[in-house]
């Protein structure tokens, strides 16, 4: 590893002027070792001319990333010195046991395993830089643990003694890891019931005086003294949720929606006499959006009335902070981590019908084409007539007469939704699975999703609305949040082009143009392998997050595209409706564009946690339902391939599952001649991506959540 000392004396010296301002020509003076005239040219030796330009670009790039860090500001000639000064973020572990450390803006520093200190995946740890390494990133070394990055940990235990009970803990990315409880920490009674192979709910020390990757532990309870779901728990403690609310944060808002409790009531748009409705699925509590729509004299107008949590939730307030942290709400099986306390989640916020309700309303007129000529913004008062699940909006949809209210607004939003495929919008064939929980937590079916009309509808009434507030936006030119999808590499053609090659087809995709993209979906369309193109498809796009860049959404075809219809639970639609007001109102922008970007990076990282949440939920609750279903044999097509294992998506019930490579091999790894197939010279022959297999359970690996399968070559 190289490390320059010239970085780590930089750093210092900025710690020693933390608050203060420093010239760049003394940096130049002291760090490059360059002279300057008292105009401040630089002043050269031939002798020292390379070596100080090397140091130059050194200090310019650690000043760039410190900049982008928000601890250095530039101002002319100085840089203002933050303060507190020092280096923090949350850091990740590989399985060699290195590090990387995720600072706010999204930048990463690499941290050798040497100089982890004994940090965990998760923690927020503070860091000293030590240089650039070979492929330019900054690599640095952990000072202290300044957070775990879980509040609880399952710790199985390993070993028994007078003086320590021993583990290893379970959830944890990464080196293995070790726990150690003193057993006079530990009550009498507890300690007796404790044995091998339990699992202990802990909590951990942030500074530990044992050799590497072992750590002191604190008992709090067993695993199993609870009558509450287990996997739920489980799923809270490793991707560190919290169902409960900090005292600090006050829930003190007044029970009525009404002009005595509402201070800017007469400011709003009374819409309460027009006909709304909300429709969502059937377990929802959550109310975010409602629709309303009128038809005069051949003009289409349609309103998206979205729940006004603004009001209620004051900017950098404790509440603010608090669902800042959550950014998202999280939906686990059949319960919900909420951003924002069930009071207003469930109750204030919630567009519940027959309730005076506050909203941001989104008034939009159309055409019988599909296209919306106007937009306006404005806040209001509503009253939704009744709430509809999607299923008895699409029993009205598929019953009702052409005048009926929801088929003429299907019309519309088939229209526009048909315009939009014109434009430009990659619809990929891949239905997701739902788990139909019965009672005590346990698994009833696992279904795929049927997507219906009013499902339709419903979307296409909100992308308008996010469309529109996105224009807005833009052309303000204000610091705002939007979703951002970029286009797809076009790297990935070359792939994409194999694969239909591999499987008979005689197409190749030219370019990443919407117009290529979906002349491959229709030439894949009804065929075998549909499926698994639409897959690698979608792997092959890059991924949405949340910046202050409105370069629009590639994937759906937008300009521009923000997220505003759902503020109960996701942080950036909040922000995007106090960006809005602020327009409005002819206020001071909220935030700056440095604050835009700090959030973005957030919210993204939390958007990601939560999936892989509601995934693993999923997961753990489907090992449990073949568990109980007794059932050993399945077909199921393979839909992955990598060196030391093939996964599979079982046929019936629609889960995935994993094949060990020793069922196919007795080498180290597959042989793998390209992305969609690979070469058994057990069997002596190529299997393909999609190809169907008979497969038996081998076993269910509840603390992998992993379906192991062998399968059954004929």
């Amino acid at each position: 590893m190289k490390r320059d000392r010239i970085i780590t004396k930089i750093y210092e010296y900025l710690q020693g002027k933390s608050g203060k301002e420093v010239n760049y020509t003394e940096l130049l003076k002291n760090f490059a070792n360059q002279k300057v005239d008292k105009k401040g040219k630089k002043l050269f030796n031939n002798h020292n001319k390379d070596k100080s330009h090397e140091k130059e670009s050194i200090l310019k790039e650690f000043l760039s990333f410190l900049e982008e860090e928000n601890l250095i500001t530039k101002d002319k000639k100085f840089y203002k010195i933050a303060s507190p000064f020092y280096l923090s973020g949350k850091i990740s572990i590989s399985k060699k046991g290195d590090g990387f450390v995720k600072m706010q803006s999204g930048s990463e520093v690499f941290i050798p395993s040497q100089f982890t200190e004994n940090s965990i995946h998760g923690d927020i740890v503070k860091i000293s830089p030590l240089g650039f390494g070979k492929k330019g990133k900054l690599e640095g070394s952990v000072l202290k643990i300044l957070k775990r990055g879980r509040t609880f940990y399952r710790l199985k235990i390993t070993s028994l003694d007078p003086k320590y009970i021993v583990g290893k803990f379970l959830d944890m990315p990464g080196e293995e890891c070790i726990g150690i409880i003193q057993s006079k920490s530990i009550l009498s009674e507890n300690l007796k019931r404790i044995s091998i192979d339990d699992i202990l709910i802990v909590t951990l020390k942030t500074v530990s005086h044992y050799e590497e990757n072992q750590h002191e532990a604190i008992f709090v309870r067993f695993e199993s003294d609870t009558k509450e779901d287990k996997d739920f728990f489980r799923i809270l403690m490793k991707y560190d949720l919290n169902l409960f609310f900090p005292e600090t944060v006050s829930i003190n808002f007044p029970d009525e929606v009404n002009d005595k409790t509402v201070s800017d009531w007469s400011d709003r748009v009374d819409l309460r006499e027009l006909y709304a409705v909300t429709i969502d699925g059937e377990t929802a509590k959550d109310f975010d959006d409602a629709v309303s729509y009128t038809e005069t004299e051949g003009k289409i107008k349609f309103y998206v009335h979205i729940a006004d949590v603004s009001n209620y939730v004051e900017i950098f307030s404790d509440l603010d902070k608090e669902a800042y942290n959550r950014s998202t709400s999280v939906y686990l099986a059949n319960r919900v981590v909420p951003m924002l306390p069930p009071e207003l989640s469930e109750n204030l916020c919630s567009l519940v019908a027959e309730k005076n309700r506050l909203a941001f309303t989104v008034e939009m007129e159309g055409n019988w084409e599909g296209k919306i000529i106007s937009a306006k913004f404005y806040k209001s008062i509503i009253k939704v007539d009744k709430r509809f699940t999607y299923e008895e909006a699409e029993e009205r949809i598929l019953n009702g007469s052409e005048s009926d209210w929801f088929v003429k607004l299907l019309k519309f939003t088939d229209a526009m939704r048909n315009d939009r495929k014109k434009s430009g919008r990659v619809d990929l064939n891949l239905k997701e699975n739902s788990i139909v929980m019965g009672d005590n937590n346990s698994i009833v079916a696992i279904q795929e999703k049927s997507r219906l009309k009013s499902h339709v509808l419903i979307e296409e009434l909100m992308l308008s609305a996010n469309i529109k507030v996105a224009e807005f936006l833009r052309k303000k030119k204000v610091p705002a949040l939007y979703r951002i999808h970029e286009s797809m590499d076009e790297e990935k053609l070359e792939t994409l082009n194999l694969f239909l090659k591999l499987y008979g087809f005689q197409h190749t995709i030219k370019n990443s143009s919407y117009k290529e993209i979906e002349n491959a979906l229709q030439v894949v369309s009804g065929q075998a392998c549909e499926k698994i193109f639409n897959y690698f498809l979608l792997r092959s796009f890059m991924q949405a997050y949340y910046g202050g860049d409105a370069v629009g959404h590639w994937g759906l075809g937008f300009k521009d595209y923000c997220h505003f219809t759902s503020p109960i639970r996701r942080y950036p639609d909040l922000v995007v409706h106090r960006v809005l007001h602020s327009i409005l109102k002819s206020e001071e922008p909220p935030y700056s564009e440095e604050e835009i970007g700090i959030m973005g990076n957030q919210c993204s990282e939390k958007e990601r946690i939560a999936a892989d949440a509601e995934r693993d939920i999923v997961k753990l609750k489907t090992c449990r339902y073949l568990e109980a279903t007794g059932i050993k044999e399945f077909k199921g097509a393979i839909t992955g391939i990598r060196p030391q294992s093939v996964f599979v998506e079982l046929i019936s019930p629609p889960v995935e599952g994993v094949v060990h490579i020793k069922h196919f091999t007795n080498e180290g790894e597959l042989v793998i001649p390209n992305d969609f197939s690979f070469v058994s010279k057990k069997y002596a022959k190529q299997f393909f991506l999609g190809q169907i297999l008979e497969l038996n359970l081998e076993k269910i690996d509840i603390e992998e959540i992993k379906i192991y399968l062998s399968p059954i070559i004929k």
